[in-house]
């Protein structure tokens, strides 16, 4: 240990009715950080999955169109 008059460093005063000065970060699990990854990419998938299949409806509604116009015309 060092003594006191060669001990370098801040030191930051406490006073109990102050917001504290240092960032208290939340402790997550490791294993709920990685549930909570697997559920984000499955909603991300869910989303683009959606987005393919309606934007494929719509194509192949716009050619069904084409054909029976072209047909009938």
């Amino acid at each position: 240990m060092t003594e006191r008059g060669k001990a370098t460093g801040k030191v930051i005063p406490f006073t109990p009715r102050e917001k504290p000065k240092l960032k208290k970060l939340p402790y997550t699990d490791p294993a709920i950080k990685q549930l909570r990854r697997e559920r984000e990419k499955q909603q991300q998938e869910m989303l683009v999955r959606s987005k393919v299949v309606k934007n494929v409806g719509i194509f192949i509604c716009l050619c069904l169109v084409v054909y029976l116009i072209k047909t009938f015309s």
